[in-house]
């Protein structure tokens, strides 16, 4: 299960390399939030990876927050390249608009889900979800755990 996660978060950072220069990712975050939830497993000044305290969750989740670089960010074709890797590699789109793809496959008797979302509220900022869960997730449910996410951006 985990190295499906794993592998989720190894093509985004392949997807989009280059990070954004001019703040900290920790000043677009609320941290006391995150870490109420979250353990960091990962932070630097461009990206911050974060999972569930609790690893036995039904739905178990693990975020990256990445800066992008301007370039990658304006790029409207982005969610379009990522489509394309996933589709290549077998997973299907269950939703996908501007701003927000969602992935999704079966392996394992385990469900695999990466959403990514492009914030541009505050920053670049590139968000990945990576959820597994035992049982098939609704479109519905999975944007709603982007939506609860979203929340730990300042």
């Amino acid at each position: 299960m985990k190295k499906i996660m794993v592998f989720f978060l190894v093509i985004l950072t392949l997807t989009f390399v280059a990070c954004g220069k001019n703040e900290d990712i920790g000043s677009f975050l609320d941290k006391e939030k995150i870490t109420s939830e979250f353990t960091i497993v990962e932070e630097d000044e461009n990206r911050i990876e974060l999972r569930d305290k609790d690893e036995n969750r039904p739905v178990y989740r693990a975020l990256v927050f990445k800066k992008m670089s301007s370039d990658s960010f304006k790029n409207p074709n982005k969610t379009d390249v990522l489509e394309e890797k996933y589709i290549e590699d077998g997973f299907d789109i269950i939703y996908k608009d501007t701003e927000t793809i969602i992935i999704g496959g079966y392996d394992s008797n385990t469900y695999v889900y990466n959403i990514h979302n492009f914030d541009e509220t505050k920053t670049e900022l590139s968000i990945l979800v990576s959820v597994v869960s035992y049982e098939e997730l609704s479109k519905f449910y999975l944007l709603g755990i982007l939506k609860n996410i979203k929340t730990f951006i300042k």
